[in-house]
């Protein structure tokens, strides 16, 4: 083979292969197709679309969290108690790093304290205040075929608690 045809032919499969793995192509770039996932999770949770969550979260995902539960039924049981709570719950991604199997995101939860809230079974229960709150957390998934497998998290639980706290009604002194 020439050396005309050899650059040819080595021009071409460059090509090819700038085409058949470009990036945003979901397909050849699994980061690309994890910023997608990560981007639908929240979008599917902000909607309440509860069901549209198989297509995000495995059947046989493992929570390392105490809170939520396993699998996908475990977390839609989850998000349905967060709903309860708070009506108006919203998620919003702060910061995210996405590697090949691996989602971190710092997110934002903000939500009006208008229902009694209790986190856990056994937990403290807090009486609605009214008040507009707001948290952060961060979250590790793994994913594997393209859906998350598996959790960790935490959340600024303390935060929460204390904007939920009602003030204690001020002392009038006494003559």
């Amino acid at each position: 083979m020439n050396l005309v045809c050899r650059m040819l032919v080595g021009a071409t499969m460059s090509l090819l292969g700038a085409v058949v793995f470009a990036p945003g192509s979901n397909a050849a770039d699994p980061v690309a197709a994890n910023a997608a996932l990560l981007e639908k999770y929240f979008a599917d949770v902000n909607t309440r679309n509860l069901a549209a969550l198989k297509d995000v979260i495995s059947d046989n995902y493992v929570q390392h969290g105490a809170y939520q539960g396993q699998g996908l039924a475990g977390m839609q049981a989850a998000f349905r108690h967060d709903f309860e709570m708070f009506p108006d719950f919203h998620w919003t991604v702060e910061d995210s790093v996405i590697t090949n199997d691996k989602i971190v995101a710092r997110f934002r939860i903000t939500a009006t304290h208008d229902h009694p809230v209790q986190f856990a079974p056994g937990a403290p229960l807090f009486p609605p205040t009214g008040k507009k709150l707001s948290w952060e957390g961060i979250s590790i998934w793994r994913v594997a075929d393209g859906k998350f497998v598996e959790h960790w998290d935490v959340d600024d639980l303390l935060g929460v608690v204390q904007q939920m706290r009602t003030q204690p009604a001020a002392q009038t002194k006494q003559p």
